[in-house]
């Protein structure tokens, strides 16, 4: 019913998912599934393998992939993605390519990286053309906007942007009489014969090397951030052989509702659902101690998870591995939110995981060994290479079941090789990178500022910059100069109320200066002291000024008489059946009134009070509260204020 999913959804709100994550159909926890990255490899000389055969380009394609992993094989080896690791396989559409599909969530980094690989790649062969594209577009002219044509746009820029010999290329815009997009075919065909002339200018080459500097090193750097955790022992050894299914992990944090992990364990085989996570049903298996790798950004997202596990991944029901004395609350918590995560990805058997654990099954021998079309296309020295090996290996069978590829690699003897001791870490990674200072923000800010300002500039006609900025320049100046004069007239105010005193009636100095308007004065000079001074500049000068004034000091005159009657009528009320009333209004020479009940403040003798000696009183009273009457309340009695109880009332 409507209520019972709403209240699912309230359910899974307080265990930590994200309801913007709900109402799209998102996993609870997972990334936004939109942002990617697509990469694309050809090489030179396909069409002329198109015309022997469909069985000819795929035997060649294979061969070139091998030949591509033993390039890139040692960055892919180093490298953490955030979420989705790389996969590169065959594909005949359209041109007979190597394409991969990358869903890198909030990892940009990903996709960086990705660009240096094609980068790497096309510097070693000539022979090789790259195109990579995110959700967003061309990703190297989003990132180049600021050097690139004006003429370029989403309309024209698809297949006109590629990486050619470790080089951006732009391919020229569409004449007269062309067609607005381009094909693949006849991108590729116009990239080669146009040779150098298609390299973009210097300053789009500028910002992508800007944007790569210090690849590959920096982008390891950002992928390894080490922490301490207490895990199962099959869990930890199959996180140290396959360190991306941590990505797997933290896809599926915040787990689902225990009610709904129950379900979904009752329907799984028996052989399956033999598969625990959880201590209490290890049996004899230890924990042990190990520190496990992420990326800084998945660091980042993990300890800002706010989300609750099952009981059975509590703190209390989690086992201390033997031998550490005192394991830290952050390794054990961590180990346990790490398996609750894993057993969420395990009983929902997500089919993008089985891409991790393939990365490690690596045949004996190369299956497309034994292939003479592959074998006439491959280099010799590449067919018992472990490179070519892994290149297959990365790319088959992927739509293997993620729960019988977990079972198998969990239950490979060579798990068992694993030497758990070497990962064992004395402290977690420093996180201090965690910490941005506001100074480093604003001058980022700045220098992105100053060339979005440039950029501007440069567009607008140089006539027409020129007097811009010269209309800026004087409006500074006349607002400076403003601002002066408003500050300097303030100044002067506050001084001269600085040195008057003041009372009940208002400013002496503005009695000074209204009596100065007698006889003999004048009153129409513009710097007479007589007008007040506008201290904000917000009034105006008029005729009638004379006789605003006039009916203000009328005004006030009405307010006092009202204020009087206002104050015998209270007077009156207050004093009703008071005894001591009427014995007249005695004071005594501090002239405070001591028969009644009310102190006028309007009269027109002034009230003076010890305020040192008032604080005191007060203070002994407050301390008197719900007790019985001290001296204090006994003293306020004797100046008219009846017990405590019109004190309360008046409080």
């Amino acid at each position: 019913s409507r209520f019972s999913g709403a209240m699912e959804e309230d359910f899974d709100a307080s265990q930590g998912a994200d309801l913007l994550s709900l109402a799209l159909g998102r996993q609870p926890g997972a990334s936004d599934l939109d942002d990617y990255v697509d990469f694309e490899v050809y090489f030179d000389g396909t069409e002329k393998v198109e015309a022997e055969g469909q069985e000819e380009v795929l035997a060649f394609l294979r061969a070139r992939l091998c030949e591509v992993f033993d390039i890139l094989l040692k960055d892919l080896e180093q490298y953490l993605w955030h979420r989705d690791r790389f996969i590169l396989e065959p594909s005949l559409e359209e041109v007979p390519h190597l394409a991969g599909h990358l869903r890198i969530g909030d990892g940009t980094e990903d996709e960086w990286f990705v660009v240096h690989l094609l980068r790497k790649l096309s510097l070693q062969r000539d022979d090789v053309s790259c195109r990579v594209a995110d959700a967003d577009g061309e990703l190297l002219l989003i990132e180049a906007a600021l050097a690139t044509p004006r003429w370029v746009s989403p309309n024209n820029a698809e297949n006109r942007c590629w990486i050619r010999k470790g080089l951006v290329h732009l391919l020229p815009k569409p004449q007269a009489g062309e067609p607005v997009q381009l094909s693949r075919r006849e991108g590729l065909l116009r990239l080669c014969a146009s040779g150098e002339e298609s390299v973009a200018r210097g300053k789009m080459q500028k910002a992508i090397e800007a944007r790569l500097q210090g690849y590959p090193k920096r982008a390891m750097e950002l992928s390894r951030h080490v922490v301490r955790a207490v895990l199962p022992e099959s869990v930890a050894r199959l996180l140290v052989a396959l360190p991306q299914l941590i990505s797997v992990i933290l896809d599926h944090l915040p787990a689902p509702p225990t009610r709904e992990l129950l379900r979904l364990r009752r329907d799984l085989p028996e052989h399956q659902s033999a598969i625990h996570f959880d201590c209490e049903n290890l049996g004899e298996e230890d924990t042990v101690l190990i520190g496990v790798r992420f990326t800084r950004l998945q660091y980042a997202r993990l300890i800002s998870l706010r989300c609750q596990v099952p009981q059975r991944f509590s703190r209390k029901r989690w086992k201390s591995p033997k031998g550490v004395k005192d394991p830290s609350e952050k390794a054990m918590q961590l180990g346990a939110m790490l398996c609750a995560g894993l057993e969420a990805a395990y009983l929902q058997g997500t089919q993008s995981a089985t891409a991790v654990l393939r990365w490690r099954e690596v045949p004996e021998t190369l299956p497309w060994a034994s292939d003479s079309l592959f074998q006439k296309q491959l280099r010799p020295e590449l067919l018992k290479a472990p490179s070519a090996r892994r290149a297959y290996a990365q790319q088959a069978e992927l739509e293997e079941h993620f729960r019988e590829a977990y079972i198998r690699a969990v239950r490979d003897p060579a798990l068992k090789a694993v030497d758990l001791e070497a990962h064992w870490r004395d402290r977690d990674d420093p996180e201090d990178w965690l910490q941005v200072s506001q100074e480093d923000l604003d001058r980022e800010m700045k220098v992105r500022q100053a060339e979005f300002e440039e950029f501007d500039q440069k567009r607008q006609p140089k006539g027409e910059a020129k007097k811009e900025s010269t209309e800026k320049e004087s409006d500074t100046k006349a607002q400076s100069g403003e601002l002066k004069k408003e500050v300097a007239a303030m100044g002067s105010k506050i001084a001269e109320l600085l040195q008057g005193s003041s009372s009940l009636d208002g400013m002496e100095a503005e009695k000074s200066a209204k009596a100065s308007t007698g006889p003999g004065s004048d009153s129409g000079s513009e710097s007479s002291g007589s007008e007040p001074l506008d201290v904000l500049g917000m009034e105006e000068e008029g005729e009638g000024e004379d006789e605003d004034e006039e009916g203000e000091e009328g005004g006030l005159g009405e307010m006092k008489d009202y204020f009087s009657e206002l104050d015998e009528q209270l007077e009156g009320m207050l004093d009703a059946g008071d005894p001591n009333a009427e014995a007249g209004d005695p004071r005594e020479k501090s002239g405070l009134p001591l028969s009644s009940r009310h102190v006028k403040v309007h009269d027109s003798d002034p009230l003076e009070l010890d305020m040192h000696a008032m604080e005191h009183v007060l203070a002994s009273f407050c301390s008197e509260n719900q007790l019985e009457p001290g001296p204090a309340s006994l003293l306020l009695g004797e100046l008219g204020l009846a017990g405590s109880k019109s004190l309360d009332d008046m409080d």
